[in-house]
């Protein structure tokens, strides 16, 4: 056999196939001829593997449409945007989301979910140094975070958890988890730890909410969730 194959007595072998190692039973003999297993790959968001690193690898799904489209399905109360900025990735990506008028305005998207989840988002201090994060409904989780030093301020009694990670560059990536029913996602630029009345900006990137404890590595969305990782 000219392809890498393996002897499985009987003078019966199984061959190599396009990348894939599998056989048939080809008559009555008994031998065994080479073929390429089929299969058909469905999509189960709940699927778990061990990855090579020993951790449990499962499926992820950004439920957040147009993720880092702020001028599209986004609401906006109060608020400019201005795409093309800097982003923590090095591309211009980012949106410089600049607050005008009395207090708090913000950016949101409608979104039905309950359960536990986790809602992220990329922010960077700008004329103003501070940001709040909101999950509309429930217990309304939220909490503040200073942009200026990279510190979590508060977070409400709602909220399971709340972190702000460093990325580099004055970039950091801000989150609240909670296990409410929620009907929309808010950022909030503001000074910290909570003053809403001043005007001024904030740089925003790449937006996700997705089932869980935990962020995960950011999913670009457009006009329908996406999905990443183990499926099935």
């Amino acid at each position: 056999m000219n392809n890498a194959s393996l002897e499985l007595g009987g003078t019966n072998w199984a061959e190599k196939d396009a990348s894939l190692l599998g056989y048939t039973v080809s008559d009555d003999s008994g031998r065994f001829s080479p073929q390429e297993f089929t299969f058909a790959r469905g999509s189960n968001l709940a699927a778990t593997r061990i990855g090579k690193t020993g951790l449990i690898e499962k499926g992820r799904e950004n439920l957040l449409v147009q993720s880092n489209s702020f001028d599209t399905s986004w609401g906006r109360t109060g608020t400019t945007l201005t795409s093309g900025q800097t982003g923590y990735d090095g591309s211009n990506d980012a949106w410089l989301l600049t607050k005008t008028g009395a207090s708090f305005n913000h950016l949101n998207q409608s979104i039905s979910q309950s359960g536990v989840k986790t809602f992220s988002v990329y922010a960077k201090a700008g004329t103003l140094n501070g940001l709040r994060l909101l999950n509309l409904g429930g217990g309304n989780s939220t909490a503040y975070f200073d942009l200026s030093n990279g510190t979590l301020v508060s977070k409400a009694a709602a909220t399971i958890e709340a972190k702000i990670e460093a990325v580099g560059n004055g970039w950091y990536r801000c989150s609240i988890t909670d296990n409410e029913a929620i009907t929309q996602v808010r950022i909030y630029p503001i000074t910290p730890p909570a003053v809403f009345s001043d005007n001024g900006s904030i740089y925003i990137q790449d937006s996700q909410l997705e089932q869980g404890l935990a962020i995960s590595p950011y999913i670009e969305t457009t006009t329908t969730t996406a999905q990443a990782g183990v499926l099935e």
